[in-house]
């Protein structure tokens, strides 16, 4: 049996950046313990931050290809989000470049992603998908008061701790997934299956409304454990978010 292309998937990290990252021991003050994930824009490590005898969750970004604008803007970025305080999001600890490798420090915080709850069952009870949507609902909220926009809302960047209790990872960072190479006009950001028709579209200026709109992807796939629209190609889903409506959520979950 063929496995459906998943489009929420990010590419194979290449060859040299594997390489570039694997046996990695320390990366400024931070000293790595373990690795936790991977993704397109790099890897997730636990470390401890010397000589704070502070545990972390480090994300150490790929720097190839981007030019010096893209870093600052990075760092930009990444220092509006440390300002962020609501127990609802992750903060972040620390930004930094070294041994030419950024950097984004965030507090560990220990629990399934959302995305991980949602796969490990059945569908959520809708009275429990509606409390931990409300609590993302709420941090977001904060968030947007404070000027920031995620535009990256999905399961995947949501750890549901104990009492049902979720809190969003990566703000700051969803923006920078483009730098130096998806900044034009008419480019994609975010992840394909949980974009918002005006990211879909390709629009650059996005504002809350797409954290909102990936907030209703979430509920519906927590309702579901499906996609609202799904295809084995970018450009069929591109199609079927701007054009098509979901199919209502009883109808996937009768009953």
């Amino acid at each position: 049996m063929t496995a459906r292309p998943d489009p929420e998937t990010p590419p194979d990290l290449t060859a040299s950046e594997l390489h570039s990252l694997a046996g990695l021991e320390r990366v400024g003050d931070f000293e790595i313990v373990r690795e936790i994930g991977r993704g397109s824009m790099g890897v997730v490590f636990e470390a401890i931050q010397r000589p704070l005898e502070r545990r972390v969750a480090l994300k150490v970004l790929y720097t190839e290809g981007k030019s010096d604008k893209a870093i600052e803007r990075f760092r930009r970025e990444a220092a509006a989000a440390g300002r962020l305080d609501h127990p609802g999001i992750v903060p972040v600890w620390a930004v930094g470049e070294a041994e030419g490798l950024l950097y984004y420090a965030m507090q560990l915080v220990e629990g399934p992603t959302l995305k991980e709850l949602i796969h490990s069952g059945e569908p959520l009870d809708p009275a429990r998908a509606a409390l931990i949507a409300l609590r993302i609902a709420q941090a977001l909220d904060y968030a947007h008061r404070e000027g920031i926009v995620h535009r990256d809302i999905k399961p995947a960047n949501i750890i549901v701790t104990e009492g049902d209790r979720p809190v969003i990872t990566d703000f700051g960072l969803a923006k920078v997934l483009a730098l130096g190479q998806l900044t034009q006009a008419g480019a994609v950001l975010g992840t394909p299956t949980h974009l918002s028709p005006e990211q879909a579209r390709g629009e650059t200026d996005i504002d809350h409304r797409a954290d909102i709109y990936g907030l209703g992807v979430c509920l519906y796939e927590m309702l579901t454990r499906r996609l609202p629209f799904e295809a084995d190609d970018l450009e069929t889903l591109l199609r079927k978010i701007l054009r098509e409506r979901p199919v209502p959520p009883r109808r996937r979950v009768p009953g």
